[in-house]
């Protein structure tokens, strides 16, 4: 990137918040998670050095950590406090606090790189991938994850609540998140009623509240509506859009992770969820 680094104070006190007050780690769900985002095994990451591209508080990195000879975790924010105490005593894991537009690694570096959630919430996500493309390794593998762009009606309904809840300081966007919490269980109650009539009344409180998570766990419900309503920035984005960063970063063996899997929740699973590899040979 040029110019004048992008504000990211917002993005700075929402993780710090968030992975330090919130510790969700939900070892059966984290697993399902990591392997359906990654598409990664434990022999896949046996002996490889891996990046986590915006570690957050680490529930990612204590999964991956059972294979790699060094899995690195890279995170903006003071969640990295978070990611240490929840990753110590883990040897082949290591914690560094810096900015996916501008790490602070060689070219070539890494195995394996996943970013879940993370380049979304970033000033400018193609840049933050790109430079992520540019630490692996020839024959190297990236998997990431983002939000998938939704309908020009959902899009605007979104924008124009997040319009208001970024600019409303933390502390009370967490009161208010928190005081939403049974409205997501109830969404989640009446969208899966077999009476239409029920149905399409949770989908109408969905359209009033859609940033509301439906977890079935209360606290995770909390935290993943702090997650939407919170950062500055929220990207979302299409297949062809996201498939071109991995073209433009000459990457190869394109998969799309995000057909056939099985969540523990409804809507868990919606994004672009994509991987692909850094050729080996001269064309590297």
């Amino acid at each position: 990137m040029t110019g004048s680094p992008p504000d990211q104070a917002r993005t700075k006190s929402t993780y710090g918040l968030q992975w330090n007050r919130f510790r969700i780690v939900r070892d059966e769900e984290d697993r399902a998670t990591f392997a359906n985002r990654t598409g990664l095994r434990s022999e896949d990451l046996a002996g490889k050095v891996v990046l986590d591209g915006g570690c957050g508080m680490g529930r990612y990195l204590r999964v991956a950590a059972a294979g790699p000879r060094l899995v690195v975790g890279l995170d903006l924010s003071e969640a990295v406090l978070a990611a240490r105490d929840l990753t110590a005593g883990m040897p082949s894991v290591a914690i560094v606090r810096g900015d996916l537009l501008r790490t602070p690694f060689a070219a070539g570096s890494f195995d394996h790189i996943y970013s879940i959630g993370v380049l979304d919430h970033t000033p400018d996500p193609r840049a933050a991938f790109l430079e992520l493309a540019r630490l692996l390794k020839p024959g190297g593998r990236i998997a990431i994850w983002v939000y998938e762009r939704e309908s020009p009606v959902v899009e605007r309904i979104m924008n124009a609540h997040r319009a208001v809840s970024t600019r409303l300081p933390l502390g009370l966007l967490l009161g208010l998140c928190r005081v939403s919490a049974p409205i997501g269980l109830l969404k989640r109650r009446l969208m899966t009623s077999r009476r239409r009539v029920v149905e399409r009344a949770g989908v109408a409180l969905h359209a009033l509240t859609i940033g509301v998570s439906m977890h079935p766990d209360a606290e995770v419900r909390v935290c993943d509506t702090l997650d939407w309503y919170a950062p500055k920035y929220l990207s979302r984005h299409t297949v062809e859009e996201v498939r071109g960063w991995f073209a433009e970063a000459g990457l190869v063996d394109l998969v799309d992770l995000s057909r056939g899997q099985v969540f523990h929740h409804e809507g868990q699973g919606n994004g672009v969820n994509l991987a692909g590899c850094r050729p080996v040979g001269p064309s590297a």
